[in-house]
């Protein structure tokens, strides 16, 4: 399954410097920063089947674009987050973590669910019937509409 993002993607998401340079000191690390972006695929994938195309297996030529930015954006942060094991040092790096988790399963809810995501669930309109045995489970609160 290819990641959400490439190296060169995540290069320029990240301040220079900021990623993990290889044994001589001059080029990227790219198997590695590799490694940390299908891991981060990963872990948006267990959250986020969805992004998996059924009849393919890999992920979805295009998200949703309500979603698409947030993705990306969690995707980089849990790549670096596991690069820089930050995550087990520094308290605001944990909740910085703990905040990208969070999005996640509110983007999984939201799709799923809510009224923005395409929503996966078969819905229908049920109209109250006394003859099919379908009550009117409407109720009406006193006041005023307006």
């Amino acid at each position: 399954m290819k990641s959400l993002l490439t190296v060169e993607e995540l290069e320029s998401r990240r301040p220079s410097g900021t990623l993990p340079l290889s044994q001589d000191g001059e080029r990227l690390d790219t198997a590695r920063i590799q490694k940390a972006l299908d891991d981060a695929t990963g872990i948006i994938v267990a959250h986020l089947p969805w992004l998996i195309d059924a009849e393919t297996g890999d992920i979805v030529s295009v998200v949703p674009p309500q979603f698409a930015g947030a993705v990306l954006a969690a995707c980089s942060d849990i790549a670096c987050h596991r690069l820089l094991d930050t995550v087990a040092s520094a308290e605001d790096e944990r909740e910085w973590f703990k905040n990208t988790m969070a999005l996640i399963e509110k983007i999984s809810a939201e799709h799923q669910g809510g009224l923005e995501g395409p929503g996966f669930q078969e819905s229908a309109v049920v109209y109250p019937d006394e003859k099919e045995g379908i009550r009117d489970g409407r109720f009406f609160k006193k006041g005023r509409l307006f």
